[in-house]
Order: structure tokens, then C-alpha cells, then sequence
């Protein structure tokens, strides 16, 4: 075995090893930026971001390929230039990130990078005709990336033709290779490829499987509103906003009317029909008022409705408590051949800048439910005052 040939090995499988390292990190983080919902600037700026990381990552191999060119004088193959690691990144680019700028800059880079492999002067129309094949190439691929990823055929088919296109392009601006280096070259694109797609792959079905876990953490199976849980993370963090920049928000706590008699008399699939239709008609006054609010199930037959940014109106929350109660009696429900109506008690609290904790608005809002309740049922109370009965 000649040392020629155990440098070129190692040279060839140490190479393939760092740019399948490289690229899956780089897989790994821009998944986490395409998914990442807590920090407000990734979220209102995705594609900006995605597309930075994206375009970042090509002039670094850009610029390790034009170092390595000019700082080496033992080139072996193709894979110093990280050829294939641009070709999948710029494939795989093309079909992930959703703006126009990607395509823009992606095809400002291609030109540069032939521009400044080769001088102007041995640049012949042929190679100018190649260079507008593979632009083509990359603008069908994000004209058509929807279509492109549906199946796993139409995937590897499309990029097939994509990177052969590459590297027709390649030798007019690299030292011609053998056909031993082709093959080494080819087989390194072929397991880059695969590599890239199988993690992203699997990476897309551990999200679709947290996305799960977290729906049905944060909303309550049966009647499709935000849980208990949600509710007590978004007041703690309304409650800090509140004493930094004091934004009042309002919570709404209404409970149904005896709702156990209805459970016993016509059993809990009757119950639970009755608190899907409940949640649904509170949902459709709530969210049509100015104000941001949010509706949770907070209890068995308990609903609390959070307003957030109000304005201390007294009378516009009475409106709203009005809206909601009118809406859920005007209900009608059958079981059993017989007719059923249904009422909800009600009480409504503001955010004090005397409160200490977190959870001293939502205690005074529970304790004029109940206000309500000993009031007779079917009754609202805010903030300690139990209204006139509506006799609309």
C-alpha cells in the first residue's frame, strides 16, 4: 500500500467526517430557528435570520475553500474546495427558507464564486453558459420547493439534476480531477446528502411529536381552550409586566349554573356537550372585543377569561360581562326529549398595584364568582359590586 495512497485516504474520509459534522450542526440550528418561538426577534424576523445563518454558512465554506486554495500546495480532489458542502447547502436552502432574498443572494454568490476562482481573462463563453444553467437551476428549485419536498423521490431526483449541473460547473473552475477523484467526490456527495436529509427528517418528526405534547398540555382536550396550566403561566407573566410597566389587565371568572345537576340527570356526555357550547360562545364574544384576551378552562365547569391592556372602564366591563351572559343563555340544549337551559355566575377583577402576588387577582375574581353564586345564580359581579339582573 503506498503512502500516496494512505494519504489520500485519510485525507478523504477526515475531510467527509468534519463536513457531515458541520452540516448536521448546522441542520440542528437552523431547525431550532425555524421552530424557536420565545425570543421575540427570531419570531417576528424568521426568514430574515434563516436566511443570514444560511447565507453566512456558504462564504464561510466560500472562504475556507479560497484559503486552503491559497495556502496549500498539496491539493488532493475536489473536497478542499467544499464544493459539495455548498452545493447541499445551497439546495437545501433554496427549499427551506421562504423569502426572496435567499434566491437574491444565493445567485449574487454563485456568480462571485466562478468571478473570483477564475480570472476574467480565461473566463470563455462556455463557462459563462454554465453559470446561467446552474442559476436556472437554483431558481426552479425555489420556484418549485413545495412541490419538491412532498416525496422523498422527487427530492433526491431534483437534486440529482441540481448538483450535476454544480459540478459540470466545477472543473472549468478547479484543476481538473482523475476518475478516482470523481468517484471520491460523487460517493462524499451522495453520503452528504443523505446525511443532511435523513437528520432533517428526523428532526421534523421529533418537532411534529413535541408539537403534540405541547398542544395537549396547553389546551384542554374537550373544549379546545387554553388549560390551567397556560392560564398560570401567562398571568405570572402579566402580572411581572404589570409592576414594570403597569399594564392593567382584567380576568373574568365564570362558572356554570348547577352544573352537576345536568351531569347526574342526563349523564356526562350531555355535560360535556354543554361545556363545548359554553366555551364556544364565550370565545366568540371575547375575541371580538378591542382588547387582547385569551379564554382557559380553569376548573370542571369553570372558564376564566383574561383582558389584557384594558383601560379602567367600569362601564365597558359591564358590557362585556352583559355580552357573555345574554350569549350563553340564549343556548338551548335536548336530552332526553327534554328542554335545557343553562346559566353562568360570573365575577370580574382588575390587577391592583397593591397586589403581592400573582395570583391575588385571579383569588378576588373567584371570590365574586362566588358572590355571585350566593347572589342567586345566573348573577355578575365586579369588583365586588353584584349588577342589577338583565332583564333583556
Amino acid at each position: 500500500m503506498s503512502v500516496n495512497f494512505i494519504l489520500v485516504t485519510i485525507s478523504y474520509l477526515s475531510s467527509l467526517i468534519a463536513n457531515v459534522i458541520v452540516l448536521l450542526g448546522a441542520v440542528s440550528l437552523f431547525t431550532w430557528l425555524e421552530k424557536e418561538t420565545e425570543r421575540n426577534f427570531i419570531a417576528r424576523h424568521r426568514n430574515l435570520v434563516l436566511c443570514a445563518m444560511g447565507i453566512s454558512f456558504i462564504v464561510l465554506a466560500y472562504g475556507e475553500a479560497w484559503t486552503n486554495g491559497h495556502s496549500s500546495s498539496n491539493l488532493i480532489g475536489f473536497h478542499w474546495t467544499y464544493l459539495n458542502v455548498v452545493i447541499v447547502a445551497v439546495y437545501n436552502l433554496l427549499l427551506r427558507v421562504k423569502t426572496k432574498w435567499i434566491l437574491a443572494l444565493t445567485l449574487v454568490l454563485t456568480a462571485a464564486w466562478m468571478l473570483a476562482t477564475r480570472p476574467l481573462a480565461v473566463v470563455t463563453a462556455g463557462m459563462y453558459a454554465k453559470l446561467v444553467f446552474v442559476m436556472v437551476l437554483e431558481c426552479g428549485v425555489y420556484r418549485f420547493a413545495d412541490q419538491i419536498q412532498k416525496t422523498a423521490a422527487m427530492y433526491f431526483v431534483d437534486f440529482t439534476i441540481f448538483s450535476a449541473g454544480c459540478l459540470w460547473l466545477g472543473p472549468n473552475l478547479y484543476t481538473q480531477q482523475s476518475l478516482d477523484a470523481w468517484a471520491r467526490q460523487i460517493i462524499a456527495l451522495v453520503v452528504l446528502e443523505f446525511a443532511v436529509f435523513w437528520y432533517g427528517r428526523t428532526l421534523y418528526r421529533q418537532n411534529i411529536k413535541l408539537e403534540q405534547f405541547r398542544h395537549d398540555a396547553e389546551f384542554d382536550d374537550l373544549t379546545g381552550v387554553h388549560s390551567f396550566g397556560v392560564f398560570n403561566r401567562d398571568l405570572l407573566r402579566l402580572f411581572n409586566t404589570f409592576k414594570t410597566d403597569q399594564q392593567a389587565y382584567s380576568l373574568y371568572a365564570l362558572d356554570v349554573d348547577h352544573f352537576k345537576h345536568i351531569n347526574d340527570t342526563y349523564g356526562h356526555l350531555a355535560g360535556n356537550e354543554v361545556l363545548k357550547a359554553i366555551s364556544h360562545e364565550i370565545d366568540c364574544v371575547v375575541t371580538h372585543v378591542e382588547y387582547q384576551t385569551r379564554l382557559y378552562r380553569t376548573g370542571g365547569e369553570e372558564f376564566t377569561v383574561i383582558l389584557q391592556a384594558i383601560k379602567p372602564d367600569a362601564k365597558r366591563a359591564e358590557e362585556i360581562s352583559r355580552e357573555i351572559q345574554r350569549a350563553i343563555n340564549q343556548l338551548r340544549f335536548t336530552f332526553d326529549g327534554q328542554d335545557v337551559r343553562v346559566t353562568i355566575s360570573l365575577g370580574a377583577a382588575n390587577v391592583l398595584p397593591d397586589d403581592a402576588n400573582y395570583l391575588d387577582s385571579y383569588k378576588r375574581a373567584d371570590q365574586f364568582l362566588y358572590t355571585s353564586k350566593r347572589s342567586g345564580r345566573n348573577a355578575i359581579t365586579l369588583r365586588g359590586r353584584t349588577l342589577a339582573r338583565d332583564v333583556s
